[in-house]
């Protein structure tokens, strides 16, 4: 264990060891908002000390709003008063959201206009909930995160809590029936940001993408960047990743797959007319990028070597919330670009019936009052059972081979992973997305082509693709039946396809 236990010793090191140097980057109304750690680390504290001036008890705590200054502020706030946080996905539909409120027995809530008007019904719902604070400006009937920390401005909040206590909790995506509530320690997030290689990352650059509700981007992005002394540099939107890139020019980002395999095709768009390809690198991401890091979900070894080609190293990671999330991490050149990284140091993994199991510093405590769905994940001993199927070497790399719940189990009693037919298709540029399922007893694809290729014929190309990879396999995993939609799969926040809502 490093040298500090939890998030608020995290916040104050980071000051300590990083004072007056740059934390956070945003570019709003055409400025620039820099923030030093010692600035955040004070307006940690202001909103610390209102918290526990109106709370004398440990409180749970909800946010929901966008990355900012004000959203980090009011996170690290409520660590700095020792109490818990519950990020929530702002993306959400106001009733889910309200129902989250409600199972994790929030008693404020911290958040930005868009579900201002949602207060209402927050209200009917969660009576329990005493404050309502806007993170960005002034609102009638409501606090106002700036003028709260006024109220203490230049105070510290006292006191401090044990690295085996409740820091937040997270509630998972929901791919499947309703969303659970992760509860993760302080213990947990200190081991997950301290697992990494000793790279230096001090003083480098790193744009962040990912919904900060999620636990990749919270971990990999605000945590290890505090532990490291990084500038997270704050891209505001999914359809502004081009224009930050090239505004703040990082070392570093951290993508999904999806987003990954979109600008890549993007880029290979761009090569058909200029066959610069690292010139049209630097157009894309900046002269100064180092590595791009992925995790969220499987990214096809053909999209590291597509990134390869234009003279960018992606690196693939792998974990899950209930683990903060790394189980792996990323390697920068890795040699088994078809791995999903090595296994971080301190965790033990071993393979049960095909079944990755993992077991650290950073597994959860179990879901927040749901002892059925705990003792379903989580063995006696401390083992995560993670749903995943795969398998690992002998040099530490561990390698995805599907879901276990998503196999396909078919009459002669065959397995099939629709993960490893999908694959096949991952770097296919007339293909934006693609689900196979079992349909009757037959193997079905549904594919939305991608809007932006040019093509004469893209469905014809596409089932000439089909054929081909259906030749790569044995009968029984080939598919069968093809379904072209004209619209983008239901997602999760993270970007992930709902598979129970593929008919939506």
């Amino acid at each position: 264990m490093a040298e500090f236990t939890t998030l608020k010793q995290l916040v104050y090191r980071a000051d300590e060891k990083f004072g007056d140097e740059i934390f956070l980057s945003e570019y709003i109304g055409k400025k620039f908002r820099n923030t030093s750690f010692r600035e955040f680390r004070k307006a940690c504290d202001d909103i610390a000390v209102w918290i526990q001036k109106h709370f004398t008890e440990r409180t749970h705590i909800a946010l929901v709003g966008t990355t900012s200054l004000e959203y980090l502020t009011a996170w690290f706030g409520v660590q700095c008063s020792c109490n818990v946080s519950v990020p929530l996905d702002t993306n959400n539909n106001p009733e889910n959201i309200a129902d989250e409120l409600a199972r994790s027995d929030s008693k404020m809530v911290f958040l930005d206009e868009k579900h201002v008007k949602d207060i209402p019904m927050f209200k009917e719902r969660c009576p329990q909930i005493e404050y309502y604070v806007h993170l960005k400006e002034p609102q009638e009937g409501m606090l106002y995160l700036a003028d709260i920390a006024a109220e203490y401005r230049g105070q510290q909040p006292t006191g401090d809590v044990t690295e085996d206590d409740l820091a937040a909790i997270l509630f998972t995506s929901g791919t499947t029936g309703v969303s659970k509530g992760v509860m993760l320690s302080h213990s947990n997030f200190i081991d997950n940001t301290t697992c990494c290689p000793e790279d230096d990352y001090h003083g480098m650059k790193l744009l962040t993408v990912l919904p900060i509700h999620h636990v990749f981007c919270f971990t990999i992005d605000i945590l290890h960047s505090l532990y490291r002394g990084v500038n997270v540099c704050v891209n505001d939107s999914l359809f502004h990743i081009a224009k930050n890139l090239k505004l703040f020019e990082p070392e570093f980002c951290t993508f999904v797959p999806m987003i990954a395999s979109t600008i890549l095709g993007k880029m290979q768009q761009a090569a058909k007319k200029i066959p610069l390809k690292k010139l049209i690198a630097q157009q894309t991401f900046g002269k100064k990028l180092v590595a791009i890091f992925s995790g969220g979900a499987y990214l096809s070894p053909e999209i590291i070597k597509g990134y390869k080609e234009f003279g960018i190293d992606i690196a693939q990671g792998y974990g899950m919330t209930e683990c903060s999330p790394r189980i792996c991490t990323g390697i920068r050149n890795c040699p088994k670009p078809d791995s999903v990284g090595k296994i971080v140091k301190g965790c033990e993994v071993r393979i049960e019936d095909g079944e990755i199991w993992a077991r650290s510093k950073s597994v959860m405590q179990g879901y927040y009052k749901n002892p059925e769905e705990t003792a379903n994940t989580l063995t006696p001993d401390g083992w995560l059972k993670t749903g995943d199927l795969g398998y690992k070497d002998d040099d530490g790399y561990l390698y995805i081979t599907g879901r276990k719940k998503n196999l396909i189990i078919l009459s002669n009693g065959e397995n099939v992973s629709p993960e490893e037919i999908e694959n096949k298709f991952a770097a296919f540029r007339p293909i934006k997305e693609m689900v196979v399922y079992e349909d009757g007893t037959i193997i079905t694809a549904q594919i939305y082509p991608d809007p932006d290729y040019k093509s004469k014929d893209i469905q014809a190309e596409i089932r000439k693709k089909v054929d081909e990879v259906n030749d790569t396999f044995p009968q029984a995993k080939r598919i069968v039946n093809v379904i072209f939609r004209d619209k983008e799969f239901v997602k999760t926040a993270s970007r992930k396809i709902i598979r129970a809502r593929i008919n939506e």
